[in-house]
């Protein structure tokens, strides 16, 4: 029997939307734009670290079943994540399938805010898998260290709980 392998396998991005971004604003000012138009929580976590920079990584789930979103930053100072032509300054990742019409509103919305100059889907290539790949990556790390975080938490909980019920006994006694 082989082992069970703690990886996710990602077989394909086909339903990935991935929007190119170029802005002059910050990450931040930029996220917090697009969860006002979009009505989304996009939180800053673990940035990528590419060649000793750091690049922001920004996450957004609704639950199990619906889109995640993932905003990158393509730039810190005078390094560069993934060059793209034209110039991206950020990537907008929206993960599993968008209907035509949803994305044209998303799409729409995005090119209204103020500080974005262009926002357009980018065609899925070989590079772009390989940044695909690498985001999903930092995402899944992400994600793992929320879960322990999450485990570490609740053994603390279960130890004061348990604490607190000696201590009834002892009062008892």
């Amino acid at each position: 029997m082989k082992p069970k392998s703690n990886k996710i396998q990602i077989a394909s991005f086909d339903d990935t939307t991935v929007v190119g971004i170029n802005s002059a604003l910050v990450d931040y000012k930029l996220a917090c734009s697009i969860n006002n138009k979009l009505s989304l929580d996009l939180a800053r976590h673990d940035d990528l670290i590419f060649e000793g920079a750091p690049f922001s990584f920004f996450y957004y789930t609704a639950g199990e079943n619906y889109n995640v979103y993932n905003l990158v930053s393509l730039v810190c100072k005078d390094k560069v994540l993934f060059p793209f032509k034209p110039r991206l300054d950020y990537l907008f990742l929206i993960q599993n399938t968008l209907s035509p019409e949803r994305q044209i509103n998303i799409m729409r919305n995005l090119r209204e805010i103020e500080g974005i100059v262009h926002a357009f889907v980018l065609e899925k290539d070989k590079n772009l898998r390989q940044v695909l790949e690498t985001i999903a990556d930092c995402e899944q790390q992400m994600i793992n260290k929320k879960k322990k975080q999450a485990d570490i938490n609740a053994v603390r909980e279960l130890m004061r709980e348990q604490e607190a019920q000696l201590a009834a006994l002892r009062v008892q006694s």
